[in-house]
């Protein structure tokens, strides 16, 4: 397991034995470069439209600012162009959204709290070579924003504000 997910698994498990979760503390994870999967939703994923183009999405925790989030799907933006050797790139369009998931009952007891995550989805498209001035490096923008979110720190404020207004776009309480 790559040490950033381990870590983040580290900061979830104490939080999930709580009776209220981490909401609210400084404990909220917040998403980083990586994939997104069914047990870790937050991260990014792809879809290919052509060989030129592609959709990017990202998907944060509740405590990720939107910011973040974005950064993490141009992020991946830009690795898809060095991986499929298209040395530029240009984002077409920038949708935000927010994912809200219902509270959760079990059968014997026992209930999922509801929760809501902001996401970003970018539109790409890609060339060998720039077709104007819009396009930018692949590998220099890559570098660039991996740098950026290797570094990335994210306030408690930041989380607060996130985790708010994820929450009030889902219509749930704060």
């Amino acid at each position: 397991m790559p040490r950033l997910k381990l870590a983040a698994l580290l900061t979830i498990i104490p939080c999930a034995a709580l009776m209220g979760g981490c909401a609210g503390t400084d404990f909220q994870p917040v998403a980083s470069f990586g994939a997104s999967n069914v047990l870790s939703p937050s991260g990014y994923s792809q879809k290919k439209i052509s060989d030129t183009q592609y959709q990017v999405q990202a998907t944060g925790t509740e405590a990720t600012p939107k910011a973040l989030i974005e950064k993490i799907a141009m992020a991946r933006a830009a690795q898809i162009g060095v991986e499929e050797k298209l040395k530029y790139y240009k984002v077409t369009n920038v949708q935000y959204g927010v994912t809200c998931d219902k509270k959760v009952e079990f059968y014997k007891g026992g209930s999922t709290a509801p929760g809501s995550r902001q996401t970003v989805l970018v539109d790409v498209v890609y060339a060998k070579e720039p077709v104007d001035s819009s396009y930018v490096s692949a590998k220099e923008s890559f570098e660039s924003l991996n740098g950026e979110l290797n570094n990335e720190v994210v306030p408690p404020d930041q989380k607060a504000a996130a985790e708010q207004e994820a929450r009030a776009a889902c219509g749930q309480a704060t």
